[in-house]
């Protein structure tokens, strides 16, 4: 049997460094959108399909815009 360790996953700090948003923000979509997530070791993974298709969503919105 091969371990190799957790899945690949985003963790807050990955997120916010992508999409340059603050943590707080990224706990909150969490929450709303209902991201899977997992925790190994202590440290919280979101799956990488939620976290893109929220900001890919929000991105497409008129009024979220980036300026």
């Amino acid at each position: 049997m091969n371990s190799q360790g957790p899945a690949a996953g985003l963790t807050v700090n990955d997120i916010a460094a992508l999409w340059k948003v603050p943590k707080g923000t990224i706990y909150r979509y969490a929450h709303t959108y209902r991201w899977r997530r997992y925790t190994d070791t202590g440290r919280t993974y979101y799956h990488p399909d939620d976290v893109t298709t929220t900001f890919d969503d929000l991105n497409d919105r008129p009024d979220r815009g980036r300026s």
